[in-house]
């Protein structure tokens, strides 16, 4: 888990820098080695493991999204989804585990539907822009009757 907090900082510091693409391979580094020792030490310590899982596909939303790569970015809420269902397949999942998976599904549920709300805002102002931009370089757009 320490090698995984590092890796989170310095993603942290290369996002704040603007160094989306640093960021992105950060964060995959860390979210990387989180996987590979997530099935062994996660009864030592669930909360700090599920918790770490979130934060890492969430920072790679994070970044695609500043590189403005929407479809990776939304990929990271669906994978992040996915890697805690599978979490719940695990037959030593007991009651209080299986609480704060889904306490944290349900949160990155809500954050991946404000990002497609955001994304969808976004898609209707540039729609209104090509549009505004094909209507003004329509020759004799001005003689068009709307009904």
């Amino acid at each position: 888990m320490h090698s995984w907090e590092i890796l989170t900082k310095r993603a942290n510091k290369a996002y704040s820098s603007n160094d989306f693409s640093d960021a992105v391979f950060l964060n995959q580094q860390a979210l990387s080695m989180l996987e590979t020792t997530f099935h062994d030490n996660f009864l030592l310590d669930a909360e700090s493991y599920i918790s770490a899982a979130a934060v890492s596909f969430l920072n790679l939303a994070d970044a695609y999204n500043a590189l403005n790569n929407s479809l990776l970015a939304n990929s990271q809420y669906e994978n992040a989804i996915n890697f805690l269902q599978a979490v719940l397949s695990r037959a030593d999942v007991d009651d209080r585990h299986y609480c704060l998976v889904m306490h944290t599904v349900t949160r990155i549920r809500c954050e991946w539907e404000m990002f497609n709300e955001q994304q969808a805002q976004q898609q209707s102002i540039q729609d209104q822009k090509s549009f505004s931009t094909f209507v003004n370089h329509v020759p004799y757009a001005e003689h068009i009757t709307h009904h």
